[in-house]
């Protein structure tokens, strides 16, 4: 028994048994993005773009036929900076025959855009076209064609190719968070992310911490304006007299008069605006750290 995907209507069967979507699945739970605010119109539009991509790259990964897209010529470098060799497009997933018992408690099936390799590495790969970025819907939508395909790969990538095209490698849900969103699915209940767990001593010193940092940082903008008016001061008295330097008799303290001048810099806003294919052409991407803002509130 195998999974039947019908493309007309966007839906999975198994047997005479109607499936759920992974799509439809993390939309019913709250696990993707509002595009409520978005114009029907503009979704469209999106949605038509996206599928244009896809059928490049599958039609390149199933025939090796080229596309005429900006993103699919991206695709082909991200592959060529990973050295990433696709070798299926469009799967669906669960794929392969089924035991009747395998069958009676599936519940969701899905299609992956890509599975491939790095080197001996296995790689699951979603392709997506969106204007922005969110990493935890795309980490579900990732982790439960995993679990759908029965195998653990050893990398999970979006190749999200726009604006910006790049591969970002997304971290899995851990396997308790999924198996409680399937039983809630199951229960006819709405999956809710479990809340953070933060040992209170861990929590109470940080909170100290970030109030020390609050009061240092105050006393440091009180002295930082008291220095700026001497500052002033000394530069008014060194301007006059025409000195350039001066070194304090003990030589803890060099003051250097540093005269005005002319700088250029480049109006970003404005390039990005009137010369847009410049600007992303000297556009430079870079990857930062995860961390966490916090902010401390008065009262």
């Amino acid at each position: 028994m195998r999974v039947i995907f019908n493309p007309a209507d966007h839906t999975y069967t198994i047997g005479d048994r109607r499936l759920i979507s992974v799509t439809t699945l993390l939309k019913k739970h709250g696990l993707t993005p509002d595009y409520s605010a978005v114009s029907d119109e503009v979704l469209k539009r999106a949605a038509d773009r996206g599928v244009a991509i896809h059928e490049e790259i599958e039609d390149y990964i199933k025939g090796g036929e080229g596309g005429f897209t900006s993103e699919f010529y991206d695709f082909l470098r991200i592959c060529n900076e990973l050295r990433f060799e696709p070798l299926e497009s469009e799967v669906i997933l669960p794929d392969g025959d089924l035991t009747e018992e395998e069958a009676d408690a599936l519940l969701y099936a899905g299609t992956a855009d890509i599975i491939g390799k790095i080197g001996d590495e296995s790689v699951l790969v979603d392709v997506k076209s969106t204007a922005k970025v969110d990493r935890r819907s795309y980490a579900w939508q990732l982790s439960l064609y995993e679990r759908a395909s029965g195998r653990k790969f050893d990398r999970l990538y979006i190749f999200h190719l726009g604006a910006r095209s790049e591969a970002i490698p997304i971290e899995r849900i851990p396997a308790e968070n999924i198996d409680r969103l399937l039983e809630c699915e199951r229960k006819g209940e709405i999956y809710s992310e479990p809340g953070l767990i933060i040992p209170s001593e861990l929590l109470a010193r940080a909170q100290e911490a970030e109030n020390e940092l609050i009061r240092a940082e105050q006393a440091k903008k009180k002295a930082e304006s008291v220095a700026k008016e001497y500052r002033a001061k000394l530069y008014e008295i060194m301007d006059k007299q025409m000195i350039k330097s001066f070194e304090t008799t003990d030589k803890r303290m060099l003051i250097t008069c540093v005269s005005p001048s002319t700088k250029q810099t480049i109006d970003t806003t404005r390039l990005k605006a009137e010369q847009p294919d410049i600007a992303e052409k000297y556009t430079k991407t870079t990857t930062t750290a995860g961390y966490v803002k916090v902010t401390v509130r008065e009262g």
